[in-house]
């Protein structure tokens, strides 16, 4: 007998159960990112459901009018700030994902089939996807190694370069505690391969380049950069694509014409409000990451935690790597115990040059929550406790549930803020749209009136 549909009512309540689950958990997973409630708010409003393909503003071109009266929230709004704060001459905000924008850059960049790309080998890092996903588009694919999990050889890159010739190179870290050294791998491939272009993956790293925080790859050299906006950038899950020649951001643009249609234009100006906010913040935002990372690997090794690259200061940006194997506890089992006490973290295999699995935890989110100082250390006991289970996981959890949840930054940071509480009319005018009155409370126009 088939197993029964959920109702709407069984798929609120898992919505409800979940929001109050998420209110009192902290999650410390290194791939995603919260962002505020304002930028969120186009996901729900009808612009969600509208196309936009005339960035130009021609009077002939308007095939699709559902976005027209928005425009400018993509072209005055999303395209200049990310250009401005990535110092880019092109951008596109097309790319759905990161994984859409590595797709658009093989497909661009790379050559026609046959052509010769490099990557970086998963032992130092590089995504699990790259050399399928090249090869799906007819690429020959070689990889860069180095001597250890953090950093490139060279001297072997230029040896392979001028023998190779490829047409792109493209840095694809991952997994990763520190970045990769973009303009001394630029300069090997000027010397050993001059025609080959240079794009550099930064989804892993976005808010920390757009904040300051790292080298921006195209003051490196690099042709090109992008990748998702939900990691370090506290944005929607959408992908960038940023570069300075205007020869690259042609045959970008030429491709994508053909490579993606819907670009999710709800996303687009959702990621415009959150380049916005971080216009504000970034470079603070960015910094307080950083020293968070780091100083969460400290509290964890005093407590007794095997952290890896301790010898390096433990990361250059928002990744820990743990060992709970050499602690006794199975990454498994740690996921699971800190799950129970309200932690999100990945644990998983496929780390560079780790066997086995590990357990993989960022401090992106943490931080975009506000958590700083004793903050960090009572995150810190928890989790120890957690993973070595020497505190009932109900009592942990009720720790976690008081730490700090309100995102620091923002406009959300203030819920009195008159944006919010605009924001949260246009919420509920949109629920009660086909049926039923706002309440008077969350009107528009008794907010403006306030």
């Amino acid at each position: 007998m088939e197993e029964p549909v959920l109702e709407l009512t069984d798929v609120l309540r898992l919505l409800e159960d979940h929001e109050r689950s998420a209110d009192r958990a902290l999650s410390m997973v290194p791939s995603e990112a919260a962002m505020s409630g304002i930028a969120k708010l186009p996901l729900l409003l009808d612009v969600y459901h509208r196309y936009f393909f005339n960035e130009g503003g021609d009077p002939a071109s308007w095939h699709f009018r559902g976005g027209q009266n928005l425009r400018e929230l993509e072209t005055d709004l999303t395209v200049p700030l990310l250009a401005e704060l990535g110092r880019a001459g092109r951008v596109s905000v097309r790319p759905l994902s990161g994984l859409g924008t590595m797709t658009l850059v093989l497909a661009s960049l790379g050559g026609p089939p046959g052509s010769d790309v490099m990557t970086l080998s998963p032992d130092v890092g590089g995504h699990y996807a790259t050399a399928r996903l090249a090869t799906r588009l007819g690429l020959r694919v070689h990889e860069l190694g180095g001597p250890d999990p953090h950093g490139l050889d060279l001297e072997h890159a230029r040896e392979r370069l001028a023998a190779v010739r490829p047409a792109l190179v493209y840095v694809d870290q991952s997994h990763c505690l520190f970045p990769v050294d973009v303009a001394s791998l630029v300069e090997t491939v000027r010397r050993a391969s001059p025609g080959t272009r240079v794009h550099i993956d930064t989804s892993q790293w976005l808010g920390l380049v757009l904040g300051g925080v790292f080298d921006n790859p195209l003051d490196c050299g690099a042709d090109s950069f992008g990748g998702s906006t939900h990691k370090t950038f506290p944005g929607p899950q959408k992908g960038v694509f940023l570069t300075r020649d205007p020869r690259v951001a042609e045959q970008v643009e030429e491709t994508q014409e053909y490579l993606i249609s819907s670009h999710h234009f709800a996303a687009t100006i959702s990621l415009g409000i959150a380049l916005l906010e971080f216009r504000r913040f970034g470079a603070e935002y960015a910094r307080a990451v950083v020293d968070n990372t780091r100083r969460f690997g400290a509290l964890l090794t005093e407590r007794g935690l095997t952290v890896m690259a301790a010898d390096r200061g433990y990361s250059a940006g928002h990744q820990l790597w743990l060992d709970t194997d050499a602690d006794g506890v199975a990454p498994r089992v740690a996921s699971d115990r800190l799950f129970r006490a309200g932690l999100r973290v990945n644990f998983m295999g496929g780390l560079p040059r780790v066997a086995g699995q590990a357990v993989r935890i960022g401090l992106n989110e943490p931080t975009y929550r506000g958590l700083a100082g004793p903050e960090l250390d009572e995150l810190a006991d928890v989790f120890t406790a957690a993973v070595l289970a020497t505190e009932p996981p109900e009592t942990l959890a009720a720790r976690v549930a008081r730490l700090p949840r309100r995102a620091r930054y923002g406009e959300a940071a203030d819920p009195r803020s008159p944006l919010v509480r605009r924001a949260l009319a246009l919420c509920a005018a949109a629920l009660s749209r086909r049926g039923g009155e706002v309440p008077a409370e969350l009107s528009v126009a008794s907010i403006r009136n306030e």
